[in-house]
């Protein structure tokens, strides 16, 4: 059996990321997959030093150093979307 953080690395990708979820269902998703697959609830949570979400939340925020809006911290441009008219 792997150890609970090579698991985490495996699935914390997989959990379903619609945007009807929050990232406290999405932790819970993953509490109940960990279990599934033989780890316990406590292990999990010292994998994710107490906060699942929060992990869930850090490894999903994208490239390091991006915010959860995709600036790069420092940046304080405003990010225009696709197909704005900027005349």
């Amino acid at each position: 059996m792997k150890n609970i953080s090579d698991w985490l690395d495996e699935h914390v990708n997989d959990v379903n990321l619609d945007g009807n979820t929050t990232i406290e269902q999405q932790a819970e998703i993953l509490r109940a997959e960990a279990e599934a697959a033989g780890y316990s609830a406590e292990d999990l949570n010292k994998a994710c030093e107490g906060d699942i979400a929060g992990y869930l939340k850090n490894r999903r925020g994208g490239p390091a150093g991006e915010d959860a809006d995709g600036k790069m911290a420092g940046d304080a441009s405003p990010i225009i979307p696709p197909g704005f008219n900027q005349q």
